[in-house]
């Protein structure tokens, strides 16, 4: 069984247009590049190594915005860390939100810096909006993650290969536009119709 499921209904691709309406509505310039980054904020989840790849993206591109969405334990030493490296235009922590697809559908990159995961329902949300993934080697990434293909794994604390790897990303539209299908095919395994196929199987079969 393909996990619990994402529903397909929230999280899916949506056209430039669309992209280019929201971000207004949200708030956010058309030339500023959306990366997301989901998760509670703990140790586990690792979302300094987010910040510290930050500063080399930044430097390369300053219209870069990072968005941290999630509540958690490390926020103040992460708050700290954003106004040392001074990074406090281009990252920003949203708390928990309820309208997490929005961003989901602004976004051009989204990245995961997690030590241990299970099976990261963020990351099939990232891949079903059709949005690149670059994430953190660990069992749960590299089960949805087949590097180069439809996302790209980067070894835990590799700030500077996780920078360029988004910086990459960001200037290769082709490389975008492959790993973008490629993730969203994949994905649909795990939406909640494929996952209720799965159980009626389980379920009903003779």
């Amino acid at each position: 069984i393909h996990g619990v499921g994402v529903d397909e209904q929230r999280y899916f691709p949506v056209s430039e247009e669309t992209k280019k309406n929201i971000k207004e509505k949200m708030g956010y310039t058309l030339n500023q590049r959306i990366i997301l980054c989901v998760g509670e904020l703990n140790k586990n989840k690792n979302q300094m190594m987010a910040i510290d790849a930050m500063e080399g993206i930044v430097k390369e591109n300053p219209n870069v915005i990072l968005i941290l969405a999630g509540n958690g334990p490390e926020k103040e030493n992460l708050e700290q860390a954003i106004i040392e490296k001074k990074l406090d235009k281009n990252v920003k922590l949203i708390g928990y939100v309820t309208n997490l697809q929005e961003y989901q559908h602004i976004s051009d990159i989204a990245i995961s810096c997690s030590k241990r995961e299970g099976l990261p329902l963020n990351i099939v949300e990232a891949m079903l909006s059709g949005t690149p993934v670059v994430a953190s080697v660990n069992r749960g990434h590299r089960e949805l993650i087949q590097n180069g293909k439809n996302g790209f794994l980067i070894d835990v604390n590799d700030c500077e290969r996780m920078a360029d790897k988004v910086l990459q990303i960001l200037t290769d539209t082709q490389l975008y536009g492959e790993i973008q299908k490629n993730a969203n095919v994949y994905a649909q395994a795990y939406t909640f119709r494929n996952v209720k196929k799965e159980l009626e199987v389980v379920y009903f079969k003779s």
